[in-house]
C-alpha cells in the first residue's frame, strides 16, 4: 500500500473525485460481495478540509486490525464529509445483511453493482 505522501495525495483525489475507496495493505480490492462497515471505527472529515494528514492519522491508528483481521479501509464521501471506516467482505447478501445490522450500519455496499443496500 502506497503511504507516501503522493500516494496518500492520490488516494484522496480518487476517495472525493470517485466518491470512495476501498483499499488494504495485504489485500487486493474486493471486485464482488458485500462491504459491512464494522461499528466503533468511524471517523469523519469535512472534504474541503480532508487530505493526506488525516488519511495517514486513521490508517496509523487501524493498520494492526487491518492487517491481522484482515480488514479493508473503506471511506466515502456524503453531505460534505469524508467518512473512513473499517469494513469487511461478505459474499453472502445475507450474512451481510445480518451482521451489517449487528454492527449497527444504516447500509451494506454490493461492491459488483456499485449499489447501497439499505438495512
Amino acid at each position: 500500500m502506497q503511504t507516501t505522501s503522493e500516494g496518500l495525495w492520490e488516494k484522496c483525489r480518487t476517495i472525493v473525485n470517485d466518491g470512495g475507496l476501498t483499499f488494504s495493505p495485504v489485500l487486493h480490492a474486493p471486485a464482488g460481495g458485500y462491504m459491512v462497515s464494522i461499528a466503533g471505527s468511524e471517523r469523519s472529515i469535512p472534504v474541503d478540509s480532508f487530505g493526506p494528514e488525516g488519511l495517514a492519522e486513521y490508517i496509523a491508528d487501524y493498520s494492526d486490525r487491518v492487517i491481522s483481521e484482515g480488514l479493508f479501509y473503506g471511506a466515502w464521501v456524503d453531505g460534505g464529509l469524508v467518512y473512513l471506516d473499517l469494513s469487511m467482505n461478505l459474499r453472502d447478501r445475507a450474512e451481510a445483511e445480518a451482521i451489517g445490522r449487528l454492527e449497527s450500519q444504516l447500509a451494506i455496499y454490493d461492491v459488483a453493482n456499485g449499489d447501497v443496500i439499505s438495512l
